[in-house]
Parts: C-alpha cells; structure tokens; sequence
C-alpha cells in the first residue's frame, strides 16, 4: 500500500471554520461530522494548494476507486495509483446529475472559494477516459461523500490526495448502529484512517476554543 508521507508544509497551515458541513434533511449529522474529520485531516496533514469537496447524491462502492470508465462500450478500467504518476490518474466518471453539491477550498486557510468549473461533466467517454485528475484539478485534493444517509444507513468517502508527482487514492464506507462505524476500507489502513480523522478532529476543536476566546 502506498504511505502518503505527512507534508512539511502542515505545520504552516491556517485553520478556519468554512470547511464545515451543514447537514440536508437526508442527511445523517453523525456521518456528517465524520465526514468533516476526514476533510479536515487531509487539510492538516496533507497541506494541499486547494481541496474540492464533493457530494454524490447516493452511497457509491469501493469499484469506484480508480475507476475511469469503460473502453469500447465493453471494459471497464481501473488505475492502481499508488504506483503511477498523477498524469494517468482518472475524474471517476460519475454523471453529472449524481452530484448533490461541489465546494473549494483554498490553502493555506482553506476559506471556501468559488467553486470553480464542475469537476464532473457530460462528455463522450472517449473524452473522459483521458481526463485526469491533474488537468481537471490540478494541486488538489478531491473528496467524495454520499448522500441519503437517513435512508441507506450507510455512507461512503472517496479521497485522492496528491503526493508529489502522484496520487494516493483511497475508499472508506460507514454504516450506521449505535453509532456510524467503518465497515470497509481500500488502500487505507484503518488505524491510518482513524489518525487522520482524529486530526481532523483536533483541527476542528482547535477552532472552536479560538472562537469561544
């Protein structure tokens, strides 16, 4: 599995409070709030130039990491890469009325920016399949979060962190209990998971007590 090493550049990054989640009514606050630690953690170990946080409308499954779309109408392709260069890295080809909502933020605060221009487009699949991540969204982080928590008792999020010259690409599903619980990961260790979301957490506290000052 690829290590993302911590970047030297964490240390220097600002902390606001716009890179917050404001639950739907279909949406489940618990895993909204996990949601949150995730993007907050990349943020603050990772320190990439922007980050755009993506809503799907529905939970989406593990097939989608790496995910490019399909050649010829018949194969469907995927990528490993943690062992490839950011120049084949693939936008995972979900349809364009699957997106819910797409936010930005920009480094070193990571304030909400506009949006920009839809990571996610209707375009012949021969166009998609050669457009990378690095072209689309170049320098960022790209996070995808489900929708319809309330519903499925169940969400996912997707992160593709530059690393460099390349990408780490990795999967995470929840489901709901007593309380929302990991039930599977991709190419991300769940001890890793929970360290990134802890310092998430802890970005998140550290700008609560900065605000109640």
């Amino acid at each position: 599995m690829f290590q993302q090493p911590q970047s030297h550049r964490s240390a220097l990054v600002a902390y606001t409070d716009r890179m917050r989640i404001t639950p739907d009514t279909d949406d489940a606050p618990d895993f909204v709030r996990q949601v949150e630690q995730v993007v907050n953690g990349v943020s603050r170990r990772h320190a990439p130039e922007a980050l755009a946080l993506i809503k799907i409308d529905n939970f989406f499954g593990s097939k989608w990491l790496g995910f490019s779309g399909r050649a010829l109408g018949a194969i469907s392709l995927w990528a490993n890469p943690s062992y490839h260069p950011a120049a084949i890295v693939k936008i995972p080809p979900f349809v364009p009325n699957r997106v819910v909502s797409q936010r930005r933020f920009s480094a070193p605060s990571y304030e909400e920016i506009h949006c920009g221009d839809p990571i996610h487009k209707r375009m012949p699949s021969r166009v998609a399949l050669k457009r990378t991540v690095a072209i689309a969204a170049p320098k960022s982080a790209l996070v995808w979060y489900s929708g319809e928590f309330k519903v499925n008792g169940r969400g996912a999020v997707m992160a593709y962190v530059p690393a460099g010259d390349s990408y780490w690409l990795w999967y995470a599903a929840f489901e709901t209990g007593e309380s929302w619980n990991v039930a599977e990961t991709l190419d991300i260790k769940r001890d890793d998971l929970a360290s990134l979301m802890e310092q998430g957490s802890d970005a998140i506290q550290s700008i609560l007590r900065d605000n109640c000052r």
